[in-house]
Protein backbone atom coordinates (compact mmCIF):
# COMPACT_ATOMS: atom_id res chain seq x y z
CA UNK A 1 0.00 0.00 0.00
CA UNK A 2 1.08 3.79 -0.81
CA UNK A 3 0.09 6.90 0.99
CA UNK A 4 -0.75 9.69 -1.15
CA UNK A 5 -2.09 13.90 -1.01
CA UNK A 6 -4.54 15.12 -2.93
CA UNK A 7 -3.67 19.02 -4.53
CA UNK A 8 -6.93 20.37 -4.50
CA UNK A 9 -7.81 22.72 -7.55
CA UNK A 10 -4.17 24.46 -8.42
CA UNK A 11 -2.74 23.84 -4.98
CA UNK A 12 0.28 22.34 -7.23
CA UNK A 13 0.69 25.29 -8.67
CA UNK A 14 0.17 28.13 -5.62
CA UNK A 15 1.67 26.16 -3.02
CA UNK A 16 4.93 24.80 -3.88
CA UNK A 17 6.04 25.00 -0.13
CA UNK A 18 3.55 22.24 0.49
CA UNK A 19 4.44 19.67 -2.23
CA UNK A 20 8.22 20.08 -1.34
CA UNK A 21 6.87 19.35 2.62
CA UNK A 22 4.89 16.43 0.73
CA UNK A 23 7.66 14.90 -0.74
CA UNK A 24 10.46 15.58 2.36
CA UNK A 25 7.64 13.76 4.64
CA UNK A 26 7.82 10.54 2.64
CA UNK A 27 4.89 10.38 1.03
CA UNK A 28 4.33 8.35 -2.23
CA UNK A 29 2.43 10.34 -4.51
CA UNK A 30 -0.12 13.32 -4.99
CA UNK A 31 -2.85 13.14 -7.00
CA UNK A 32 -3.52 16.13 -9.84
CA UNK A 33 -6.76 17.70 -10.06
CA UNK A 34 -8.01 20.04 -13.56
CA UNK A 35 -7.46 22.80 -12.33
CA UNK A 36 -3.95 22.79 -12.77
CA UNK A 37 -3.62 21.56 -15.73
CA UNK A 38 -5.92 24.07 -16.96
CA UNK A 39 -3.74 26.68 -15.09
CA UNK A 40 -0.32 25.76 -15.78
CA UNK A 41 -0.57 23.64 -18.71
CA UNK A 42 1.16 19.66 -18.95
CA UNK A 43 4.62 21.18 -19.20
CA UNK A 44 3.79 23.64 -16.12
CA UNK A 45 2.56 20.48 -13.94
CA UNK A 46 5.39 18.38 -15.25
CA UNK A 47 8.11 21.35 -13.69
CA UNK A 48 5.95 21.88 -11.05
CA UNK A 49 6.61 17.65 -9.97
CA UNK A 50 10.28 17.62 -11.54
CA UNK A 51 12.29 18.04 -8.47
CA UNK A 52 10.43 15.33 -6.32
CA UNK A 53 10.42 11.85 -6.35
CA UNK A 54 6.62 12.01 -6.07
CA UNK A 55 4.83 9.74 -8.21
CA UNK A 56 1.27 11.28 -9.70
CA UNK A 57 -1.11 8.88 -8.39
CA UNK A 58 -3.88 10.26 -10.34
CA UNK A 59 -5.28 12.94 -12.21
CA UNK A 60 -8.96 13.79 -11.41
CA UNK A 61 -10.94 15.71 -14.14
CA UNK A 62 -14.80 16.56 -13.69
CA UNK A 63 -16.88 14.50 -16.80
CA UNK A 64 -20.63 15.49 -16.94
CA UNK A 65 -22.32 12.54 -18.79
CA UNK A 66 -25.71 12.64 -18.28
CA UNK A 67 -26.96 16.25 -18.56
CA UNK A 68 -27.28 16.86 -22.00
CA UNK A 69 -25.68 15.19 -25.14
CA UNK A 70 -23.40 17.94 -25.30
CA UNK A 71 -21.86 17.52 -21.83
CA UNK A 72 -21.23 14.04 -22.80
CA UNK A 73 -19.23 14.42 -26.27
CA UNK A 74 -17.85 17.22 -24.40
CA UNK A 75 -16.78 14.57 -21.71
CA UNK A 76 -15.70 12.18 -24.02
CA UNK A 77 -12.91 14.74 -25.88
CA UNK A 78 -11.93 15.81 -22.51
CA UNK A 79 -11.39 12.24 -21.54
CA UNK A 80 -8.92 11.54 -24.53
CA UNK A 81 -7.04 15.22 -23.06
CA UNK A 82 -6.46 13.97 -19.53
CA UNK A 83 -5.70 10.16 -20.80
CA UNK A 84 -3.28 12.01 -22.87
CA UNK A 85 -1.99 13.61 -20.00
CA UNK A 86 -1.61 10.14 -17.60
CA UNK A 87 0.60 8.97 -20.36
CA UNK A 88 2.45 11.78 -20.52
CA UNK A 89 3.24 12.19 -16.81
CA UNK A 90 3.43 8.26 -16.14
CA UNK A 91 0.21 8.25 -14.35
CA UNK A 92 -2.07 4.82 -14.20
CA UNK A 93 -5.34 6.15 -12.64
CA UNK A 94 -7.79 8.75 -14.12
CA UNK A 95 -10.90 9.65 -11.74
CA UNK A 96 -14.05 9.36 -13.89
CA UNK A 97 -17.40 11.46 -12.59
CA UNK A 98 -21.05 10.96 -14.23
CA UNK A 99 -22.41 14.43 -13.59
CA UNK A 100 -22.42 18.21 -12.84
CA UNK A 101 -23.37 18.76 -9.24
CA UNK A 102 -26.86 19.92 -9.25
CA UNK A 103 -28.13 17.26 -12.05
CA UNK A 104 -29.77 15.18 -9.31
CA UNK A 105 -28.94 15.14 -5.85
CA UNK A 106 -28.71 11.00 -5.53
CA UNK A 107 -28.65 7.82 -7.67
CA UNK A 108 -32.39 7.48 -6.63
CA UNK A 109 -33.63 10.96 -8.34
CA UNK A 110 -31.94 9.90 -11.02
CA UNK A 111 -33.64 9.23 -14.61
CA UNK A 112 -32.89 6.58 -17.11
CA UNK A 113 -31.13 8.51 -19.35
CA UNK A 114 -29.12 9.63 -16.99
CA UNK A 115 -27.79 5.46 -16.08
CA UNK A 116 -27.67 5.02 -20.05
CA UNK A 117 -25.34 8.24 -20.71
CA UNK A 118 -23.40 7.54 -17.26
CA UNK A 119 -22.65 3.90 -18.55
CA UNK A 120 -22.04 4.22 -22.03
CA UNK A 121 -19.71 7.35 -21.00
CA UNK A 122 -17.57 5.26 -18.83
CA UNK A 123 -17.57 2.27 -20.73
CA UNK A 124 -16.19 4.32 -24.08
CA UNK A 125 -13.78 6.22 -21.81
CA UNK A 126 -12.03 2.81 -20.57
CA UNK A 127 -11.75 1.53 -23.87
CA UNK A 128 -9.56 4.38 -24.52
CA UNK A 129 -7.73 4.05 -21.32
CA UNK A 130 -7.29 0.18 -21.87
CA UNK A 131 -5.11 1.07 -24.45
CA UNK A 132 -2.31 2.39 -22.53
CA UNK A 133 -2.82 0.13 -18.89
CA UNK A 134 -4.74 3.17 -17.68
CA UNK A 135 -7.07 2.33 -14.77
CA UNK A 136 -10.70 4.35 -14.42
CA UNK A 137 -11.41 5.46 -10.87
CA UNK A 138 -14.81 5.94 -10.26
CA UNK A 139 -14.77 8.34 -6.89
CA UNK A 140 -17.70 6.52 -5.11
CA UNK A 141 -18.88 9.09 -1.81
CA UNK A 142 -22.35 10.60 -1.40
CA UNK A 143 -23.01 14.07 -1.54
CA UNK A 144 -22.27 15.63 -5.23
CA UNK A 145 -25.36 14.03 -6.83
CA UNK A 146 -23.04 11.23 -8.49
CA UNK A 147 -24.59 7.99 -9.69
CA UNK A 148 -22.39 6.14 -7.17
CA UNK A 149 -23.19 6.87 -3.87
CA UNK A 150 -24.30 3.59 -1.95
CA UNK A 151 -22.99 0.09 -2.88
CA UNK A 152 -26.29 -1.29 -5.19
CA UNK A 153 -25.73 2.27 -7.81
CA UNK A 154 -21.66 1.47 -7.67
CA UNK A 155 -22.46 -2.21 -8.30
CA UNK A 156 -25.09 -1.67 -10.85
CA UNK A 157 -22.47 0.75 -12.88
CA UNK A 158 -19.65 -1.84 -12.87
CA UNK A 159 -21.84 -4.60 -14.21
CA UNK A 160 -23.53 -2.58 -16.52
CA UNK A 161 -19.67 -1.29 -18.07
CA UNK A 162 -18.35 -4.41 -17.38
CA UNK A 163 -14.89 -3.32 -18.17
CA UNK A 164 -11.27 -4.87 -16.02
CA UNK A 165 -9.85 -1.27 -15.82
CA UNK A 166 -13.12 0.31 -14.48
CA UNK A 167 -11.83 0.29 -10.65
CA UNK A 168 -13.50 1.88 -7.34
CA UNK A 169 -11.88 4.81 -5.30
CA UNK A 170 -13.63 4.22 -2.05
CA UNK A 171 -14.38 7.60 -0.11
CA UNK A 172 -17.13 6.56 3.07
CA UNK A 173 -19.74 7.27 4.08
CA UNK A 174 -21.85 6.26 1.27
CA UNK A 175 -25.82 6.72 1.30
CA UNK A 176 -27.87 3.95 3.72
CA UNK A 177 -24.50 1.92 4.95
CA UNK A 178 -21.55 1.78 7.44
CA UNK A 179 -17.96 2.66 6.25
CA UNK A 180 -17.74 -1.51 7.08
CA UNK A 181 -20.37 -2.81 4.88
CA UNK A 182 -19.44 -0.63 2.23
CA UNK A 183 -15.96 -2.20 2.24
CA UNK A 184 -17.75 -5.50 2.19
CA UNK A 185 -19.65 -4.88 -0.37
CA UNK A 186 -17.33 -3.01 -2.55
CA UNK A 187 -13.98 -4.49 -1.61
CA UNK A 188 -13.64 -6.36 -4.67
CA UNK A 189 -13.17 -3.61 -6.34
CA UNK A 190 -11.62 -0.98 -4.67
CA UNK A 191 -8.40 0.44 -5.72
CA UNK A 192 -7.72 3.26 -4.07
CA UNK A 193 -9.45 5.54 -1.33
CA UNK A 194 -9.93 8.41 -0.18
CA UNK A 195 -9.20 8.34 3.42
CA UNK A 196 -11.12 10.44 5.89
CA UNK A 197 -12.02 10.70 9.85
CA UNK A 198 -14.81 12.49 11.52
CA UNK A 199 -16.53 13.08 14.75
CA UNK A 200 -20.45 12.72 14.51
CA UNK A 201 -21.26 13.46 11.11
CA UNK A 202 -19.05 13.81 7.71
CA UNK A 203 -16.97 17.30 7.23
CA UNK A 204 -16.67 17.26 10.72
CA UNK A 205 -13.12 16.32 10.07
CA UNK A 206 -10.49 15.37 12.71
CA UNK A 207 -7.36 13.24 12.20
CA UNK A 208 -7.42 9.59 11.14
CA UNK A 209 -6.59 7.88 14.40
CA UNK A 210 -9.24 9.97 16.05
CA UNK A 211 -12.53 9.79 14.69
CA UNK A 212 -15.83 7.67 14.39
CA UNK A 213 -14.63 5.74 12.34
CA UNK A 214 -12.11 2.84 12.74
CA UNK A 215 -9.70 3.09 9.97
CA UNK A 216 -7.68 -0.70 11.26
CA UNK A 217 -10.70 -2.52 10.75
CA UNK A 218 -11.94 -0.45 7.71
CA UNK A 219 -8.72 -0.88 5.91
CA UNK A 220 -8.21 -4.80 6.92
CA UNK A 221 -11.44 -5.74 5.69
CA UNK A 222 -10.60 -4.18 1.90
CA UNK A 223 -7.24 -6.24 2.51
CA UNK A 224 -9.26 -9.47 3.08
CA UNK A 225 -10.07 -8.75 -0.72
CA UNK A 226 -6.58 -7.77 -1.81
CA UNK A 227 -6.63 -4.37 -1.54
CA UNK A 228 -3.07 -2.75 -2.11
CA UNK A 229 -3.52 0.94 -3.44
CA UNK A 230 -3.26 4.35 -2.70
CA UNK A 231 -4.77 5.88 0.40
CA UNK A 232 -4.48 9.75 0.02
CA UNK A 233 -5.28 12.23 2.10
CA UNK A 234 -8.14 14.82 0.81
CA UNK A 235 -9.89 17.99 2.08
CA UNK A 236 -7.23 18.75 3.75
CA UNK A 237 -8.46 22.25 5.22
CA UNK A 238 -10.05 21.38 8.54
CA UNK A 239 -7.02 22.93 10.24
CA UNK A 240 -3.36 23.88 9.41
CA UNK A 241 -2.89 21.56 5.93
CA UNK A 242 0.98 21.50 6.66
CA UNK A 243 0.25 20.21 10.32
CA UNK A 244 -2.39 17.40 8.70
CA UNK A 245 0.02 16.50 6.25
CA UNK A 246 2.87 15.77 8.88
CA UNK A 247 0.13 13.76 11.52
CA UNK A 248 -1.47 11.07 8.93
CA UNK A 249 1.88 10.44 6.81
CA UNK A 250 3.45 9.15 10.25
CA UNK A 251 -0.29 7.35 10.80
CA UNK A 252 -0.39 5.81 7.90
CA UNK A 253 2.96 4.27 6.97
CA UNK A 254 2.90 2.76 10.36
CA UNK A 255 -0.54 1.51 9.74
CA UNK A 256 0.95 -0.27 6.52
CA UNK A 257 3.48 -1.82 8.16
CA UNK A 258 1.36 -3.37 10.98
CA UNK A 259 -0.85 -4.59 8.77
CA UNK A 260 1.28 -5.86 5.71
CA UNK A 261 3.60 -7.54 8.48
CA UNK A 262 0.74 -9.84 9.49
Amino acid sequence: MKVGFCLHRNWLGEKPELVKLLDELGYDGVEIWQQAFEILGLEGVREALKPYRLEVAAINPYFDFTTSDTSYRDSIELAKKFIEYARALDCIRIRVYTSKMGSFKSSDEAQPIHWLRAINGIRTVCDIAAEYGIMCLMEVHYGDGQLYDSSPSTLRILKAVDRSNLAVNLQPPLKGETPYESAERLGPYVKHLHIHNWIGRWGNFTFLDSGDLDIPRFVKILRKYGFDGYMSIEHATWRSTEEIARHEVKYLKNLIKTIEDV
